[in-house]
């Protein structure tokens, strides 16, 4: 049984250049990076939680277009001490350009980056998947 669903949404930008938008958790929270991401509330369509994680971590609201990478990982973890089973459904999310960005409490940087700078960041090999996915359906070669 899975505990808890989640989006991961890689933003992205082709104006002025191709980058993509990592955040980087508080050090409380793990410090690493990563996409938006965050649990599928009850009766919550994906692109409905997908549309509001994004407003909610980043401040954006304008959205080009949203992409299925048709990828998604189940894993265990611990939430508060807790193991869970987790499930990570994953997207990329084009923006129009880059926007101002509005961190919530759980991140403290952001960083637009280049195809290979975020494959640098990316600590699981779940989110680098996701990634390359993405890259692949909207043309860049890896």
């Amino acid at each position: 049984m899975i505990d808890r669903v989640n989006i991961q949404a890689f933003i992205y930008t082709k104006v002025p250049k191709t980058a993509f938008l990592l955040l980087q958790r508080v050090t409380s929270r793990g410090g690493f990076w990563q996409p938006v991401s965050g649990g599928i509330q009850n009766n919550e369509q994906p692109i409905h939680a997908i549309r509001r994680e994004i407003n909610e971590e980043t401040g954006i609201t304008e959205i080009l277009k949203i992409i299925d990478l048709n990828y998604s990982v189940t894993f265990g973890t611990s939430k508060n001490n807790i193991p869970m089973k987790m499930k990570d459904i994953c997207f990329g999310v084009e923006v129009v350009d880059i926007p101002t960005i509005r961190l919530s409490e759980e991140h403290d940087i952001y960083k637009w980056c280049s195809m290979d700078e975020v494959l640098t960041h990316l600590d699981w090999e779940h989110n680098q998947t996701a990634f390359k996915k993405l890259c692949s359906m909207i043309g860049l070669s890896m």
